[in-house]
């Protein structure tokens, strides 16, 4: 007729059976644990990629900056002041290599080349 309710697909279904389905769903089992676990791991390396990328960044801004500083020392009066400028900055890079490698002691250094290769 003319009437104005419509029956929907899930009108077939109890209304308390969807709420008891739910509540059956045994969150510490096996698989979630496994999931749980996979996370775990996926985030662990996902932080370890961006702190490598950051890592490799700074190496190349410390760089160029090096490099550029390097290039002024023909044209300026106080060029051992600009070399050991330019050591200083030479020395943070050597850091940061050294935290490039500490952080992949231990990991397969291929499934991080793309983070580590612009540095």
């Amino acid at each position: 007729g003319s009437g104005g309710f419509r029956k929907r697909k899930h009108d077939n279904f109890p209304h308390g059976q969807r709420r008891e389905e739910k509540e059956n769903v045994n969150p510490p089992s096996a698989l979630m644990k496994s999931f749980k676990s996979f996370q775990l791991e996926l985030d662990t390396r996902h932080d370890k990629y961006e702190r490598l990328v950051k890592l490799s960044r700074d190496i190349t801004i410390e760089s160029k900056r090096t490099i550029f500083l390097l290039h002024r020392f023909t044209s300026a009066p106080n060029g051992e002041e600009i070399l050991s400028e330019s050591e200083v900055k030479l020395d943070a890079v050597r850091q940061k290599i050294k935290q490039v490698a500490q952080e992949l002691i231990g990991e397969d250094m291929y499934q991080f080349h793309r983070a580590i290769s612009p540095g």
